[in-house]
Parts: structure tokens; C-alpha cells; sequence
């Protein structure tokens, strides 16, 4: 990520940050409700989506390590971010055109994404280490679920479909009331059915955590 693609993405999410007190303000307002009372759990919540923002641009700006590879094919957007000349937009373009079910098996095969020419692609190798189909469902098998009454919010990130804002509401959910069953995420704002489908073989529910 450059520095200015750093910038970009600060001031985005912290915009987020900011609609959502304001929203949380102004829905309150035209309920008629004391625009103080719930003051400490708004807080709360924000505070987690603030340092939801931190972590996500501290995880972003990381450059890889000697000899770290990066697997195109189960890297999240944070982790492609770190890859030289992929910001923001190009990881998502990445990750949309990976869950369209394509599987990325040699470099030609990145070229598919919009946004990824052959140079690109070719710059881009020596930095990445392809998996193979059968070697990434025997590890999705292996990778262990994230529960929703443990995880923190760098754990949510790392979720499919899930954002710093999202990842905040769903800690503001857990500490207000803690997950029964992981049907329970559609109470979060902004988490509809097809996100829910996505996220059923990723979380759990310990429930001895209750």
C-alpha cells in the first residue's frame, strides 16, 4: 500500500467511524429519545470501531517479510493489501473475483482480475505461494471457527464479508447481549442472509461462553 493509499483508507474509515456516531445520534433525536441516555454503550461501540480502523490500516501497511509468500487463493484483503502496487480497491477487486469461485493456479490465471495485467502479474509472483484446490479445502477443513463470544475485532476482520464497522457492531451485539446460536448475526446491522450463509462454516458459537 502507498502512502497515499494509507491516507485514502484512514480518512474512509474513519468517516465510517464518524457516520455512525452521527446516525446513532440523529436516529435517536428523531425517535425523541435523550440524545445522552446510552451514552456509555455508544462509546463502547465506537471505541471498538476505532480501533477496528487502527488495526485494519496497521495490518495493511505491514510490507512482507524476507521470504513471506502470500497465498492468492485464501488471503484475506488486508493481506493482499500488503502486497507492492495492491491497495484497497484492487484487494476487493481480488477477493470479488475469488468468490465468484474462481481458484488461482499459476500467475497467467491473477490477469483475470480487473485491474491485473501481465506485468502486474508478473511482478507480483516471486511474492506468492499457490495453493491448489484440494490442498485449500483440506485446509479450510483444518482452520479452526472463530467464535463470536471470543473473537476480537482483528478476528472478525478476517471473516468474509466482514469490515471494521461491521466487525465493531457485532462486539457492541456480544457485550449488550452474547450469541446464543450464529443465527443471532442477522440482529447486527448490516449482516443480511447471503452474508450469514457466508459466514456459517467460519464462526461458532461456544456455548459454554454464555
Amino acid at each position: 500500500m502507498t502512502p497515499g493509499e494509507r491516507s485514502a483508507l484512514r480518512s474512509a474509515l474513519a468517516l465510517v467511524v464518524v457516520a455512525a456516531a452521527v446516525r446513532a445520534g440523529a436516529d435517536r433525536l428523531s425517535a425523541g429519545a435523550d440524545p445522552l441516555a446510552g451514552r456509555p454503550d455508544q462509546a463502547a461501540a465506537l471505541k471498538a470501531a476505532s480501533d477496528s480502523v487502527r488495526d485494519e490500516i496497521e495490518r495493511r501497511s505491514r510490507p512482507l517479510a524476507a521470504g513471506e509468500r502470500v497465498d492468492p487463493n485464501r488471503a484475506s484483503a488486508a493481506q493482499l493489501d500488503r502486497l507492492p502496487g495492491v491497495g484497497p480497491a484492487l484487494a476487493a477487486a481480488w477477493i470479488r473475483h475469488r468468490e465468484t469461485g474462481a481458484v488461482f493456479r499459476g500467475v497467467t490465471d491473477l490477469e483475470a482480475v480487473p485491474g491485473i495485467g501481465r506485468a502486474t502479474a508478473l511482478r507480483l509472483a516471486p511474492l506468492l505461494q499457490f495453493s491448489t484446490r484440494e490442498s485449500m479445502l483440506e485446509r479450510r477443513e483444518e482452520t479452526p471457527k472463530v467464535d463470536l463470544n471470543a473473537a476480537d475485532s482483528a478476528a472478525l476482520i478476517a471473516l468474509p464479508g466482514i469490515g471494521p464497522a461491521l466487525a465493531g457492531r457485532i462486539l457492541a451485539r456480544r457485550r449488550a447481549r452474547r450469541f446464543a446460536a450464529v443465527d443471532d448475526l442477522v440482529e447486527v446491522k448490516g449482516i443480511g442472509p447471503s452474508t450469514l450463509d457466508r459466514l456459517r462454516d467460519r464462526v461458532v458459537v461456544d456455548r459454554r461462553r454464555r
